[in-house]
């Protein structure tokens, strides 16, 4: 709702109050890039009895997904996963 500012010119509310123009975009890490210590990470790539899943359920390309395998057979290799 325009509000007089006294001079005639309706002072109008911005459209977009809270917008900045310095945005910071926070990166996610990609499938490959997760270490292989954080188990928690890795668990959307596992089944509950610890299968890992095939990309027909992950959506990753090959070469992400050789990589996401080779990460989760080191992480049980080092007994992190379970």
């Amino acid at each position: 709702m325009p509000v007089d500012r006294g001079d005639g010119i309706p002072n109008l509310p911005t459209p977009f109050p809270n917008m900045s123009t310095t945005e910071v975009k926070t990166q996610t890490l990609k499938p490959e890039e997760i270490p292989f210590h954080q188990p928690q990470l890795m668990s959307r790539y596992i089944t509950d009895t610890g299968k890992i899943l095939p990309r027909k359920y992950t959506g990753m390309s090959a070469k992400q997904q050789r990589k996401v395998t080779s990460k989760i057979k080191s992480a049980r290799n080092l007994l992190t996963m379970q």
